[in-house]
């Protein structure tokens, strides 16, 4: 799997700043998307301002997302 570009916050209230990790290899039950689109509710923002006390950091929000599959774990469904 190739490094990964996305958006994300360093901080409670901190601002989206472009990010790039790497996910490491792909596990044998997991998949790989290629995110197309994705949307943030308002989760999504509680965990951007850590509002549960549950957030870390850097994260990345958007977790209604639509893609298409790219590659497969050896036993994923």
């Amino acid at each position: 799997m190739s490094s990964v570009q996305a958006w994300a916050a360093h901080s409670a209230a901190g601002k989206l700043e472009q990010y790039t990790y790497d996910p490491g290899q792909l596990g044998p039950e997991e998949v790989d998307i290629a995110v197309e689109y994705c949307g943030i509710c308002h989760s999504d923002l509680s965990m951007l301002d850590n509002e549960w006390g549950i957030t870390s950091y850097p994260l990345v929000p958007g977790h209604e997302a639509v893609g298409r599959v790219v590659a497969m774990g050896e036993i994923a469904a």
